[in-house]
């Protein structure tokens, strides 16, 4: 079965918003299916931004988000669940390029901070105004800086 990319997206954002755990902030959809380009073997990237869970031991947290995330998408027979603290998420002491590509291609299933729309909003022009180009290569993607070893600032 073929499914559209809107039609996922609106399952997840009804399926995600029954997350009970007032610790989980927000959930986003990375990855392909975020960018409409999967296909029957693409898994779904699940992005979970929670507050006042940072102390609590990063595997258990990791699992507890995981199961939580799982209860709620049965039937989708491969996703990929990640967590992350909320503020660490909006300000962040490094860019990776896995949260570049997160800042880049997230859609916001749940967003209980009110937030998430306006910083990504923010965080994309900050990317186009710093000269980084994101470059597809087959399925994969990579970022290009405007100089050779340059540090780029986007936040």
């Amino acid at each position: 079965m073929q499914l559209s990319c809107d039609s996922v997206i609106n399952d997840l954002r009804r399926r995600l918003s029954r997350l009970t755990n007032e610790n989980y902030v927000a959930a986003l959809l990375f990855g392909s299916w975020a960018r409409c380009e999967a296909d029957e073997r693409s898994d779904v990237d699940i992005l979970i931004l929670h507050k006042g869970l940072r102390e609590i031991n990063r595997l258990v947290r990791g699992r507890a988000v995981y199961l939580a995330v799982t209860a709620l998408l049965r039937g989708y027979p491969e996703f990929t669940v990640i967590d992350m603290d909320f503020e660490e998420f909006v300000n962040p002491s490094v860019v990776n390029p896995l949260l570049l590509n997160i800042y880049w291609d997230a859609v916001v299933l749940l967003d209980r901070s009110g937030v998430l729309q306006g910083f990504l909003a923010h965080v994309r022009r900050r990317i186009v105004e710093s000269g980084l180009r994101r470059v597809k290569d087959g399925k994969a993607y990579y970022w290009v800086l405007p100089k050779p070893m340059a540090k780029v600032r986007i936040l």
